[in-house]
């Protein structure tokens, strides 16, 4: 019994010195001791831990949240203005003179370049920077081609999820009074060059132009010596690929200058976006709007619709896209205009 005891209490010296030396080792490497046992059950049996699920799928048509995104987008626009007209000399009087035509033919490309960051996880600021080249071509006197700067516009904006695909958007745009040209008097007639400054009225044709070949939606980005303040509330809809997008904004026009005849102009505008992703690259969309003038002159105070089919493809972060502006009613279709959208954005 006393040598059967001895080989035990061996056999446990042994194993307790080699234990001893495993820690010593594994503890030189870096190693740690102390593992956490893996998950048993009520027996003890070990239990299978599942991983995490993935994140859900970003829904088509549905973009990421992104930081930043770029955009240019152009207007190709064709219809009639007033323009003041360069009268041919007539015998005996070789002075030169101007005179108001109103339904003189022209040919506008408005272009608008935008930037917006995402300062908070429901918020973003952006920055839009129109401006516009035209040519005119009167009917009997020569043409003549200008270009021009629209106002600068800021803008703030919020959006908040209220249910899952459904946003609510609101947001606050500043036009800043960039934009140049000098309204031509409706008088206008015969009058010498030496009184005219063709240069200031060509521009404001050129912004009538631009306003005009877009369906009277952003007049407050073209307005000349217009202080722009332009509140706008949105809903923002998407499931599987179907997006609805109303909104309604109000275009507070303030003259910056006191040769206005007008000192404030009012736009009430409504328009609804629809769109439906048929495939992940490729989106079909109709747009509509209605813009009703609530202050200003009696010419201000008029009523325009317009319509606008779109094709929207998506090429990872980026998005070109085209349009045609048709005009339904108001001042764009009586001066017979009509629009070509081009452009394309990126986001990151």
């Amino acid at each position: 019994m006393r040598h059967g005891s001895r080989v035990r209490w061996a056999v446990a010296a042994a194993a307790a010195a080699l234990a001893w030396t495993a820690a010593g080792t594994a503890s030189a490497h870096g190693d740690d001791v102390e593992r956490p046992a893996p998950p048993r059950g009520r027996e003890g049996e070990m239990v299978y831990v599942p991983p995490p699920p993935p994140p859900p799928p970003t829904p088509e048509g549905e973009e990421p949240p992104t930081r930043f995104g770029v955009g240019l987008e152009m207007v190709l626009g064709w219809g009639k203005v007033p323009f003041a007209a360069q009268n041919l000399p007539v015998t005996g009087n070789p002075a030169i003179t101007y005179s108001r035509v109103d339904g003189t033919s022209s040919n506008v490309q408005s272009f608008v370049a935008s930037a917006d960051v995402r300062v908070t996880r429901h918020s973003e600021i952006g920055l839009r920077v129109p401006f516009a080249f035209a040519g005119f071509t009167p009917d009997g006197a020569a043409a003549r081609s200008t270009t021009g700067f629209g106002n600068v516009e800021l803008e703030g904006d919020y959006q908040r999820p209220v249910a899952p695909g459904l946003r609510i958007l609101a947001a606050l745009a500043l036009a800043l009074p960039t934009a140049q040209g000098d309204e031509i008097p409706a008088g206008l007639a015969n009058a010498s060059a030496l009184g005219v400054d063709a240069t200031a009225y060509d521009r404001w044709s050129l912004a009538r132009a631009a306003m005009l070949s877009r369906g009277y939606e952003d007049n407050a980005l073209f307005a000349p010596h217009r202080f722009g303040i332009v509140p706008r509330i949105g809903v923002l809809y998407r499931s599987h690929g179907l997006s609805l997008e109303p909104y309604v904004k109000v275009e507070n026009l303030v003259a910056a200058q006191t040769t206005l005849s007008q000192g404030y102009v009012g736009d009430l505008v409504a328009g609804l976006r629809v769109g439906y992703w048929v495939q992940k690259e490729f989106e079909l969309a109709l747009r509509g709007w209605v813009n009703v003038g609530f202050a200003g002159a009696d010419e201000d105070k008029t009523a325009a619709a317009g319509l606008e089919p779109l094709i929207v493809l998506r090429f990872g972060p980026v998005r070109p896209f085209a349009g045609v502006v048709i005009p339904l009613a108001g001042p764009p279709r009586d001066a017979s205009f009509v629009g070509v959208r081009l452009g394309v954005e990126a986001s990151f």
